[in-house]
């Protein structure tokens, strides 16, 4: 009887653990679904209740530089955060968008989460669910990477990490970065747009790179970092050759020759009955901003012609 009291004593102590957590720190109207409280506040509630301290390991995200990563629903005390999920291993988030990150840098958009050693995957967001929102508004605003492996990465894993991570058992140390271009895939389990990424070691203040600072190959943090100058004037992260710079390209010119002629519209032409065309900009092939059609042609033709002098997307150059 004794051993039976004491078990539901600890149960009960566990969910007033959890409901103490689970505080909404986000005043949006009709939001349910934001983070329920701090990582650290979680590994302190878990350890406590275990009786001993939760192990872990120290990863980093940076949230990247556009206006959907950056949602009015996830601010903390004014101030932007990311969101961390996990459904294995110790202190398991009660619900999705799972505990809010703490910050490392804000200026560079660097969050980072002591997660427990035991957490195999995680998911970075970006502060909340929408959900099955029927205001496209704010289930625009939701966005997050696809499951994220932190348990290791040997040689061969990662081409960003060519010696593998610092720790082989973990990624502690290490910095994941989303794909500024990324084919982005709905995912079967929630209606969201979850976005890849890949890891680095981080070398902090914002910069990152593919030696850990104990290789042969790390000679100093300047020649290292992947990311010197960080972002371009526009907010875009930028550095190494696995990101994607702006391209600039002119509106019309479909074949990449610089200049916007009667070929351009013969080339959409061919693009629209499937026959292949290289180099082609489909991007700036799309002038009215509906898609590529036979409107397109049409509208190149009549500029071509000196009938108009800009496109519906009303803008002749662009960065892309």
């Amino acid at each position: 009887m004794k051993a039976v009291l004491t078990k539901c004593f600890a149960l009960l102590l566990v969910l007033s653990m959890l409901t103490a957590c689970m505080t909404t720190v986000v005043s949006a109207e009709n939001m349910d679904y934001q983070p329920q409280c701090s990582v650290e506040e979680a590994i302190a509630q878990a350890g406590s209740t275990a009786g001993k301290p939760i192990a872990t390991n120290r990863i980093y995200f940076q949230m990247p530089r556009s206006d959907s990563w950056y949602s009015e629903h996830g601010v903390y005390q004014d101030r932007y955060y990311a969101g961390i999920y996990w459904w294995s291993g110790s202190a398991i988030p009660q619900s999705y968008p799972g505990y809010r990150a703490s910050v490392d840098h804000y200026d560079q958009g660097v969050y980072y989460a002591d997660v427990p050693t035991d957490v195999i995957d995680v998911i970075w967001n970006n502060g909340f669910f929408a959900e099955k929102s029927e205001n496209a508004d704010v289930f625009d605003q939701h966005c997050q990477t696809k499951e994220v492996n932190i348990e290791e990465a040997y040689a061969g894993d990662y081409d960003t990490l060519p010696e593998g991570s610092p720790n082989q058992n973990n990624m502690d140390g290490c910095i994941f970065i989303v794909d500024p271009d990324p084919e982005i895939t709905t995912s079967p389990y929630i209606p969201n747009r979850p976005h890849p990424g890949n890891w680095y070691v981080y070398y902090g203040d914002g910069c990152y790179g593919s030696y850990a600072t104990t290789s042969e190959n790390f000679i100093s943090y300047e020649a290292n970092c992947l990311n010197p100058d960080h972002f371009d004037e526009n907010g875009n992260h930028i550095g190494g050759d696995h990101i994607k710079a702006p391209v600039a390209f002119i509106y019309g010119d479909a074949d990449c020759d610089g200049e916007v002629t009667i070929l351009d519209a013969t080339v959409i032409q061919r693009v629209l009955i499937n026959m292949e065309w290289e180099p082609f900009n489909r991007k700036a092939a799309d002038v009215n901003g509906n898609g590529l059609d036979v409107t397109d042609v049409t509208l190149i033709q009549r500029f071509d012609a000196g009938m108009i002098d800009h496109f519906p997307v009303e803008n002749e150059t662009a960065i892309g």
